[in-house]
């Protein structure tokens, strides 16, 4: 009996344990789902519409690095891939210091901090593999103000709703960006590629162009210097008429005193 008792004892005791640590691990799963719920407000993204309103008459131009979501089509690697990106953005974005513009991108430079700063990311960091493929999926974009600072509302919203979804963004991403962002060489897998192709058939057809050029030109003047060749022939085998001069008597005349031809002279005789 007092094995038993032991043996009772032990499996009560490992029961316990167990069951102590699912509900400690749920408690952390539900602080944690708590904390990235509650880190973007509707609050956050209608400053952000207000911080895009202000641009929507600015005729700068602004260059960033993004992700093609509609390439991509997967929000959770969207997601995963854009996350740093969005960083880059918000620190390149500067406005008049102490300005409410000021104020309002610093709120969302500490919104987006948040997300990050918890012991266990909201947004799961990428391992290297997936952090190299995705890589692959930035893409150069130029836009106004106004369209950038759109694009990082609407970046915040789809965050917004895959964490109300509770999601851990645990997904391994390798297969979507190796499937969607990796392309052959030869077909031009990269935005600078496809703007370099141009240049590259445009800067072939100039020497043909040349070289077209001057063939044109060297069978005109061929061909000019044929018909003058002609030209000259005729007339130097032309006969004189009645009453004409010889084709050479000006150079004579200037020569003599611009006298007369001979047949004139022969008539006033």
């Amino acid at each position: 009996m007092p094995r038993l008792g032991a043996k009772v004892c032990l499996l009560r005791c490992t029961l316990l344990s167990s069951l102590l640590l699912l509900l400690l691990c749920s408690i952390h799963e539900t602080e944690q789902n708590s904390y990235c719920q509650q880190i973007i407000t509707e609050k956050h993204l209608a400053e952000l519409e207000e911080l895009a309103d202000t641009q929507m008459q600015h005729p700068g131009r602004v260059s960033f690095r993004f992700i093609n979501k509609t390439k991509l089509n997967d929000s959770v690697c969207y997601v995963k891939a854009a996350f740093p990106l969005l960083g880059e953005i918000l620190e390149q974005t500067e406005f008049k210091e102490n300005s409410s513009n000021a104020k309002k991108m610093q709120m969302v430079r500490k919104m987006y901090s948040r997300i990050d700063e918890n012991i266990d990311p909201c947004i799961r960091e990428e391992d290297d593999e997936e952090r190299k493929l995705s890589q692959m999926c930035f893409e150069e974009f130029t836009t106004s103000p106004y369209e950038m600072l759109v694009l990082v509302k609407r970046f915040f919203q789809d965050i917004n709703q895959l964490l109300q979804n509770r999601e851990t963004f645990e997904k391994d991403c390798s297969q979507v960006y190796r499937g969607t962002c990796l392309e052959p060489k030869n077909s031009g897998s990269s935005p600078e590629q496809r703007r370099k192709e141009p240049a590259v058939r445009e800067g072939r057809r100039e020497p043909l162009i040349y070289i077209t050029v001057a063939s044109v030109v060297a069978v005109l003047l061929a061909m000019g210097g044929l018909l003058f060749y002609k030209y000259k022939s005729r007339v130097l085998e032309r006969p004189l008429e009645d009453g004409g001069c010889d084709p050479e008597e000006p150079e004579r005349r200037a020569l003599q005193g611009a006298r007369g031809c001979p047949e004139l002279e022969t008539q006033d005789l």
